[in-house]
């Protein structure tokens, strides 16, 4: 294919990828989240070398009119203080960056401004020639095609780059179950499902049957996917429509013939897309990454001052592995997971790749003094494992659409510092998890003023998520909105020293047997310590906790300054609703640890919010109104503890996370994400 040719399809299948106007129609499914745009800007003022993955040749001099063709050359000769722009385009490459900069003279690569640079570590074929690359299979189920080329390298079987809990790893006799072809449509970057058996892609069946073995039998379809053929080296594709009776406008109706949509298609396990190992003061800006299979898609090890800044990332397992590190800035970037419209956790977790996000492992020296912040994530099976660091800051971010695990802090740990705050963290079936590794791995002390801190955030669980397809036809679709827990653990770990404050959390269903403060005032008080001050706590139903169920002996908690409220029962409720508590032996014990007593400075009142309705998030504004029980009724926290809004309360501190009279920040790429909503773009970037 001669340079012309390749330059013509390129730039038709970036239009496709990432330029369609609002509105347009998509052979596949429409977009689940805004697709990337190019940012705009000047050239650097300092040294600039060119790439250019259309027009480029290695040989040139690296200058704008005569750039280089890959990143991958481009990256051994960059020198401190380079600038290496990459123009807009797709770079099929796997890339480690070897050359440091420092500290007055910082290497970057971004794409050139107003231009769109994808770093794919997939194969080309399958999105520059579909038509090409798929050929029918006739003994294959109906709509299944298979890869006109063979692969075998895929199956190298690469050990995996971490050890994740819940997992697989290591696959004791199932490494032939291990999805190899993973990948999205190219048009709206939806995941398709990498399936672990061809049973189940070929399966006509899409309910959760009785048992594992009865779904074994038959097979359970999860939606367009692949599967690789170990034995041929052929991929399998199928891109049947969804027959599940309820899924609406999530079920998958688009084309059904490979060869007539491009597909990026990644194969293999291992393999980093983008490497940085041992080096310092590079920023990387402005990319669109994507084509990892089981495999970290961008991986940080050993290296110091990274800076990460509007990047789109599209996949991986994890998407982004950081090891041994200091002083990492991840910043304005949207991190799209696996897990499409039609994906539920039993699909990932059971019969796909059950992925986490973010990994931070624990290789020493221990990652220290790492920002996440003004990003987003979403649509992904388990989100952040990030109890491997110290001085972690994790802010202004959106958490979407996570059907297991949200953010997993870890058992307790003698020096633990995790700032959570000022998020908006919507559907995730458990927000707030910890994994036990190793048994006895938590110290019975810990280092004074340390612990996770979450504090400031907007926790809005109503949508609920996907946990599981139906046994059998539901057409209300309810199967899509299952909400979880607040709080959990798997294993059974010491919980860490937690200090939850000011946060408003909300609900639709009554929480897990009906456990105080949604679980945080009775669940995982064995040898730690927990505070749970001035947090606003609302579902639909019951008041949440009000019964105290699964408090047998009350822990190290200092509770108070709570408000709680059930939008249906709150109004029916006695005058003192915690009065039958208070004359118990268990209020008297819980003075052990917090003096006045657990419920003392907490209430049950409508916190008046300014628009608020339980069908309707959409509408949602947060603020308190000027009559709220909410102000002025809070506990003063510790001036050790962070508040980025503590000078906001006029007089006594307010109940929730928005001091009365303070503005909505936004969160997510340069704030456009509405912290009451999660979905409208505030009108403008409300940045501090």
């Amino acid at each position: 294919m001669n340079d012309r040719i390749r330059f013509l399809l390129t730039f038709v299948w970036l239009l496709l990828a990432v330029s369609i106007a609002p509105g347009a129609e998509y052979r596949s499914h429409p977009p689940q989240r805004p697709l990337p745009t190019p940012t705009k800007g000047e050239l650097a003022v300092g040294p600039k070398l060119f790439v250019d993955a259309t027009r480029g040749h290695d040989s040139n001099a690296g200058t704008e009119a005569a750039p280089w063709r890959s990143l991958r050359y481009a990256a051994r000769k960059v020198q401190p203080g380079d600038t290496i722009y990459l123009r807009g385009g797709t770079y099929y490459e796997h890339v480690a960056l070897v050359r440091s900069g420092t500290a007055e003279a910082p290497i970057t690569i971004a794409s050139y401004p107003g231009e769109l640079a994808i770093l794919d570590g997939g194969l080309r074929e399958f999105a520059e020639d579909p038509a090409g690359s798929w050929r029918p299979l006739p003994d294959g189920a109906e709509g299944e095609y298979i890869s006109a080329k063979s692969y075998f390298d895929a199956d190298t079987r690469l050990p995996p780059h971490q050890f994740l809990p819940g997992a697989w790893e290591p696959m004791w006799g199932i490494e032939d179950e291990r999805p190899l072809a993973l990948g999205n449509f190219a048009d709206s970057l939806v995941p398709l499902h990498g399936y672990r058996t061809l049973k189940d892609l070929r399966s006509p069946n899409e309910y959760w049957l009785g048992n594992k073995q009865e779904i074994a039998t038959i097979g359970l379809y999860g939606g367009p996917g692949m599967w690789f053929n170990r034995q041929t080296g052929r991929v399998h594709i199928r891109l049947a429509h969804n027959q599940l009776a309820g899924l609406g406008k999530q079920a998958y109706r688009g084309e059904t013939d490979p060869r007539r949509v491009p597909l990026i298609v990644a194969l293999g396990f291992g393999a980093n897309v983008l490497r940085l190992t041992g080096i310092k003061h590079v920023t990387i800006q402005g990319l669109v990454l994507r084509g990892a299979t089981g495999s970290p898609l961008i991986h940080v090890y050993g290296s110091e001052n990274i800076e990460l800044d509007h990047l789109t990332v599209y996949g991986g397992f994890p998407a982004l592995l950081v090891n041994a590190t200091k002083s990492l800035r991840v910043t304005n970037s949207a991190f799209r997971g696996l897990a499409a419209p039609w994906t539920s956790r039993a699909h990932m977790k059971y019969r796909g790749t059950a992925s986490y996000q973010i990994v931070l492992q624990n290789n020493q020296p221990l990652n220290d003094d790492i920002e996440l912040a003004w990003c987003e994530f979403t649509d992904d099976h388990d989100f952040a494992y990030l109890r491997c660091a110290t001085n972690l800051r994790f802010h202004h971010n959106l958490v979407d659409n996570f059907n297991d695990d949200g953010l997993e802090s870890g058992p307790k740990l003698r020096a633990h510092t995790l700032f959570i705050s000022q998020n908006r963290i919507g559907a995730c079936l458990i927000p707030f998890s910890q994994h036990e590794i190793d048994k006895d791995e938590s110290p019975v002390d810990h280092t004074p003023e340390t612990g996770v801190f979450v504090y400031r955030n907007v926790i809005d669980l109503r949508r609920g998520t996907y946990k599981s397809p139906p046994k059998e036809a539901d057409a209300t679709g309810s199967y899509l909105h299952e909400e979880g827990h607040l709080v959990g653990d798997h294993g059974g770990p010491t919980w860490p020293v937690l200090r939850f404050y000011h946060n408003t959390t909300l609900r639709k269903t009554p929480v897990f047997r009906d456990y105080f403060l949604f679980g945080l005032g009775a669940q995982g008080l064995r040898n730690t310590e927990r505070d749970v001050l001035n947090n606003i706590f609302v579902q639909a139903e019951q008041v949440p906790g009000a019964g105290f169920a699964g408090i047998k002996e009350p822990g190290n908690v200092r509770a108070g300054g709570n408000l709680l409220w059930g939008l249906k029962e709150g109004p029916e409720l006695a005058r003192e609703p915690f009065a039958k508590f208070r004359a118990s032996p268990l209020f008297i014990a819980s003075r052990k640890y917090y003096e006045p007593g657990l419920t003392t400075h907490d209430k049950v009142a409508d916190p008046k919010f300014v628009a608020y309705s339980v069908d309707s998030p959409a509408t949602a504004d947060l603020h308190l109104q000027p009559d709220s029980p909410a102000l002025n009724s809070g506990l003063k926290v510790p001036a050790a503890w962070p508040d980025p809004l503590r000078d906001a309360d006029q007089a006594e501190p307010d109940i929730g996370a928005i001091p009365h009279g303070a503005p909505a920040w936004g969160v997510g790429v340069d704030g456009r994400i509405s912290l009451f909503t999660g979905e409208a773009p505030v009108r403008q970037s409300l940045r501090d």
